[in-house]
C-alpha cells in the first residue's frame, strides 16, 4: 500500500510538473496609456481630452515623427532613407472603466519592436517611444505620459529605459 500511494504522488508530481512546461508563453500586450495634461508649471494635472495614438512595428530605432503635421497625419520618417509611411499597423480606442478615475487609450501592440506615437491635438504637442522589450504573457501594460503645455520644444517624459517618452511641444513663439 505504501508504494501504491508513493507511486501515485509520484505520478500526481510529473503531471503538474509537465503541465507548467507547455504553457504558452505570449508576447502580445495591450498598452493601457493614461494621458495627462498639465497648463503650467506645478499646476494641476488633468486627463488630455481628444488624445488618440498609434502604433507603427519597425525592425530598427531609425524611424521617427519629424513634425506635429506629421503625427496628426500618422506619418513616420526613416531617418537614413527619408522613406516615409502613412498607414499605422494598429490605432488606439478609448478604454474607461469604473475602476479607474481616468480614460486611458488602449492600443494592441502584439510583437516588438515598436513606434508609439500619442497626439494632443488640442495642443498641437506629440510624444512617440520606442518599445523594444517585449512582454511576456503581461495582458496589459500601463504607461503615463504627461504633456507640458507650457514647456517649448523637444522634451523628455519619465526616467525608465523603454518608458521613457520624447515629447515634442510648439516652439516658443518671439514678438518682434
Amino acid at each position: 500500500m505504501g508504494k501504491f500511494l508513493r507511486n501515485i504522488a509520484v505520478v500526481v508530481v510529473a503531471i503538474f510538473a509537465l503541465t507548467g512546461c507547455f504553457k504558452k508563453v505570449t508576447t502580445d500586450t495591450t498598452l493601457r496609456i493614461k494621458v495627462l495634461s498639465e497648463a503650467v508649471s506645478g499646476g494641476e494635472r488633468v486627463p488630455a481630452e481628444g488624445c488618440y495614438a498609434y502604433i507603427y512595428y519597425t525592425d530598427e530605432e531609425n524611424w521617427t515623427v519629424a513634425s506635429y503635421e506629421e503625427a496628426a497625419n500618422k506619418v513616420i520618417t526613416n531617418l537614413e532613407t527619408g522613406e516615409q509611411r502613412s498607414e499605422p499597423d494598429a490605432e488606439s480606442e478609448i478604454f474607461t472603466s469604473e475602476e479607474f478615475s481616468n480614460s486611458y487609450l488602449s492600443l494592441f501592440q502584439d510583437r516588438a519592436p515598436a513606434l508609439v506615437v500619442v497626439v494632443y491635438p488640442a495642443a498641437q504637442m506629440y510624444a512617440y517611444i520606442y518599445r523594444k522589450a517585449e512582454a511576456e504573457n503581461l495582458y496589459y501594460t500601463y504607461l503615463t505620459l504627461i504633456f507640458h503645455e507650457w514647456k517649448t520644444g523637444t522634451y523628455y517624459e519619465g526616467s525608465k529605459e523603454g518608458y521613457k517618452w520624447t515629447v515634442v511641444a510648439p516652439e516658443a513663439t518671439t514678438n518682434e
